[in-house]
């Protein structure tokens, strides 16, 4: 109940609006019972955050099977990272939206993300090795594929058009991985 609530308002109203009273409102409990869990509006924010990270690694690692090559690997992710921002669009829209607010904020929100990049980093080495993707920097590459099919699908939740998430997968992993391969 917190947990949506707080999606909704975040999402609705962003972070500098929000109030925790409006949260407690929306989950229909007394403000105490938040701040018995969240010592502030903050550490609800990056519990939501980091909560959705894992969910969309979670999702992610759910796609992979050991069988596949390094590139079906990062296709995967690339199309399910999609899918989850289309399905998750408020969580999408506070975590890209508000994850760049203020320079602590900055950190965590990097600070989070770094087993989620550590992921397609090692399906990005895995190609290289297969010969599939062009010698790079590893950890550079996986930023730019989390970064450009984040935005992409931001772009499209805010842009009112109808997120056709295959079409999106399609367009985006061909700009995307069209660099990489060789």
């Amino acid at each position: 109940m917190i947990f949506q609530a707080a999606i909704d308002i975040f999402s609705d109203r962003g972070f500098d609006r929000a109030t925790m009273d409006d949260i407690a409102a929306r989950a229909n409990v007394a403000k105490g019972t938040i701040y018995y869990h969240f010592k502030s509006k903050e550490d609800l924010f990056l519990f939501l955050v980091e909560e959705g990270i894992d969910l969309l690694q979670e999702s992610v690692r759910e796609m992979i099977r050991p069988e596949m090559k390094g590139i079906q690997k990062l296709e995967a992710a690339i199309r399910q990272q999609i899918a989850f921002f289309d399905h998750y669009r408020d969580f999408c829209i506070i975590m890209l939206r508000e994850g760049w607010g203020a320079e602590e904020r900055q950190k965590e929100f990097r600070r989070m993300l770094t087993e989620y990049i550590s992921l397609l980093e090692e399906f990005i080495r895995q190609a290289m090795e297969e010969g599939d993707c062009r010698q790079t920097d590893p950890e550079s590459a996986a930023w730019t594929v989390f970064g450009g099919a984040a935005i992409t699908s931001l772009h499209q939740l805010y842009s009112r058009k109808i997120y056709k998430t295959d079409e999106l997968f399609k367009q985006t992993s061909s700009i995307l991985l069209q660099g990489l391969r060789k």
